[in-house]
């Protein structure tokens, strides 16, 4: 049996089309109508708000652009990008215009559900006028949606979520185990052309992304991480107000993709925050290696588009780092559409720039960082473009990247970041500049500060370790090669002008973190290479497959759509043992330093070393943290100091404190002034350890609790819980 396929409505029939888009807002109405009374259908709502908010937006305005016959990943990332865009501004513009009549909490339900209630409306109309006259739907085979392969990848998310129920409530870590190894197989499945069939390679590629981003976000009822707790303060705090201020300095405060989009999913999905951070933004996320593959499978072919993308899933950056930065996770969608309208050799051209400056505008809402690494990419490649004969001789190449779109990016970009935040932003990049600029003089190729990208491997406390080392020199090895390969052969290689000017330009970017190390410090080395990685990624793979054919002398890269199975498959095992060790895997069967808060929990709690159990649990926080955190913030007198640890001081206190202020780090020397609170969290309390950054000694240090026994001596004890304590002196 064949029906239309959701994912391109943008091709059927109108009136078969607003027929859904309002059936769907009349059954998100009746659902919240029903809450107002107290009739709660457990999931309906957050599942039937998602897809409204995600998705519906977004399908109308293709249609009103009148872009058709896209094809499923295309349109699902297209809408997607657009619905995100739709929510941000709306949002924005409620919170400007709405005040002035007398609306005093614009970002709340009941205005949001009429505001983008009657938006839809409007869209639907003008979907309507533009585009009545086309129909040319797309069929799928519901007996093919039943296949073996897809109800086996299906699967492989909730092994995922029910593993992390497991390590989370009983502390046994073996589906997770299962599903490292499943995921790891899936490389070789694909390579060896074995059970997977090639119109799969998408749908794995975001099973794999879905399955990697929760088996690490939904580790923890709480938080997890570092940003994150300032990125749910502000988010809190717009969502508790009912609206966003944007006089508050600070970088996070400036971005929509925060103080809006993250309030509008809590309001709209009836979910905690909490939740809107693990659960909604690793499923946007998890459309970046999706986008990825389609750019890189317009410039080289399937496999190889495949092996790149896990090689990009596989680096950890992906799947832990990523998760504490959910304004980073919005911007690289924004980034991956915009590569991926640069390749498009198929859309109008005019509707490419359109998008293309949408998405860029929502990029700098999106990332401060992310967006000023965007704007250097563009004048640097537009400057390489204007001095090269690319530019002289094959000017109606450049379809996306013009000297309009570059102004018109920067122009919005630099009036946001000023104007916004009372210039935080701006005032950021000032600062990175001019230590960027001192750096150059002081630290250029330093062998002692020169540790530039070298400091994304994982440290060696073992020989295992080494080898983890090892893996990520040999991949930045093999990047290395693939862009040779691209300047000595980039006329028989498929990649579009701009899009090689972009790699090589990130290229340098990686070269730059190792000369100048402020550079990479400036945003965090992983983070950065990790960007540089959304272009690099398939010249890894390049490298690999041409070094791989060098060695065993039997065929040499003639074309990117030529490939020798062998090459591909030695890639395959590589990535495989790669991802083992990445993932911690490997360490955790040999017990060997095991640092996975996913996976090694038991061995990292009951270890012998500070220096890991404090990280474990300046990641992980424990239930009597989050309620020692909660008391102190309700109870206290806001006037007087609280010290902490620097394991507790900034995170649990900034995002279920609600304390932006009035923190200060507690060490075995500090000084307490008298009428303070000093606060001792878990690890404080059950391990006996403490962190923070001593005066007397250089950078962080872990001391014993009993320390400061002569200071708690001269305290009295106000709240315990069994975990965390609360002292007045």
């Amino acid at each position: 049996m064949q029906i239309n396929n959701p994912l391109q409505m943008n091709d059927w029939e109108i009136n078969n089309f607003l027929k859904v888009i309002l059936t769907v807002q009349l059954i998100l109405l009746g659902v919240i109508g029903l809450y107002t009374i107290d009739i709660q259908i457990p999931i309906i709502r957050q599942l039937i708000s998602f897809i409204y908010l995600i998705f519906i937006p977004g399908i109308i305005i293709l249609r009103i652009l009148k872009l058709h016959k896209l094809g499923n990943i295309e349109t699902l990332l297209y809408a997607v990008g657009l619905s995100i865009t739709t929510l941000m501004f709306t949002g924005l513009f409620m919170n400007i215009i709405y005040p002035f009549f007398s609306i005093s909490k614009p970002i709340s339900i009941t205005p949001l559900m009429i505001t983008i209630s009657m938006l839809i409306l409007i869209l639907c109309i003008l979907s309507y006028v533009r585009d009545k006259d086309f129909s040319d739907p797309s069929f799928i085979d519901v007996g093919d949606m039943l296949s073996p392969p897809i109800l086996f990848l299906c699967l492989i998310p909730f092994l995922s979520i029910f593993g992390t129920y497991l390590v989370n409530f009983h502390q046994n870590n073996i589906i997770l185990m299962i599903l490292i190894v499943i995921i790891a197989l899936m490389v070789i499945l694909v390579a060896f052309d074995m059970f997977i069939p090639k119109n799969l390679y998408p749908l794995v590629v975001f099973i794999i992304a879905i399955s990697l981003l929760y088996h690490h976000s939904l580790i923890s009822i709480y938080l997890t991480g570092s940003d994150i707790h300032t990125e749910y303060y502000f988010a809190n705090l717009v969502r508790i107000v009912g609206r966003w201020n944007p006089m508050i300095y600070s970088n996070v405060n400036a971005m929509l993709s925060i103080v809006m989009l993250a309030p509008i999913f809590s309001n709209m999905c009836n979910m905690n925050l909490t939740w809107v951070f693990k659960i909604i933004y690793p499923l946007l996320f998890s459309l970046v290696p999706l986008g990825l593959y389609q750019v890189f499978r317009k410039q080289t072919d399937d496999k190889i588009a495949f092996l790149s993308c896990f090689f990009f899933m596989s680096v950890f950056t992906f799947y832990t780092e990523m998760l504490q930065l959910a304004r980073q996770e919005i911007a690289e969608l924004f980034l991956v559409l915009i590569i991926l309208l640069l390749i498009d050799k198929d859309m109008n051209q005019m509707k490419r720039r359109v998008l293309s400056i949408i998405f860029a505008f929502s990029l700098a809402v999106s990332h401060y960082g992310l967006s000023y690494i965007f704007m250097l990419l563009l004048i640097v490649t537009w400057n390489l473009f204007f001095l090269n004969t690319w530019r002289k001789n094959q000017n109606n190449e450049i379809k996306i990247i013009t000297y309009t779109f570059i102004l018109l990016y920067i122009t919005f970009a630099t009036a946001w970041y000023v104007y916004v935040s009372s210039s935080s932003a701006f005032d950021s990049i000032v600062h990175i500049g001019v230590h960027i600029t001192d750096s150059i003089f002081t630290q250029f190729m330093d062998p002692v500060a020169a540790q530039g990208m070298a400091t994304i491997m994982m440290g060696t406390a073992s020989p295992l370790h080494d080898i983890t080392k090892y893996l990520h020199l040999l991949t930045q090895f093999f990047i290395a090669v693939g862009i040779l390969t691209l300047m000595l052969k980039h006329n028989k290689m498929k990649f579009e002008k701009e899009y090689a000017v972009f790699s090589y330009v990130n290229f340098g970017i990686c070269l730059v973190g190792i000369a100048i190390p402020f550079f990479a410090n400036a945003l965090n080395t992983t983070r950065l290479y990790q960007i540089t990685l959304i272009f690099l990624a398939p010249f890894c793979a390049i490298g690999a497959v041409t070094v791989f054919s060098v060695m065993s002398s039997i065929l040499k890269i003639s074309s990117v759509g030529r490939y020798t199975n062998s090459s591909l498959k030695a890639l395959s095992l590589f990535l495989m043992i790669f991802f083992l060790f990445n993932t911690g895997f490997v360490y955790e069967v040999a017990k060997d330093y095991p640092g996975s808060i996913s996976i090694s929990q038991n061995w990292i709690k009951n270890c012998k070393y500070e220096g890991m159990i404090t990280a474990f649990y300046a990641d992980c926080f424990q239930e009597q943290d989050i309620f020692g955190v909660k008391w102190i913030s309700k109870n206290r007198d806001d006037e007087l100091r609280v010290y902490a640890d620097i394991t507790h001081y900034k995170k649990p206190f900034v995002s279920y404190g609600m304390m932006l202020d009035d923190r200060y780090i507690l060490t075995n020397v500090t000084e307490v002034r008298e009428g303070s609170y000093i606060y001792l969290g878990y690890s404080n309390v059950r391990h006996g350890l403490m962190c923070g950054s001593n005066p007397l000694l250089t950078g962080v240090c872990w001391w014993n609790a009993t320390d400061i026994l002569p200071l708690l001596n001269e305290t009295s004890l106000i709240y315990s819980n069994g975990g965390a304590q609360v002292y007045y002196q």
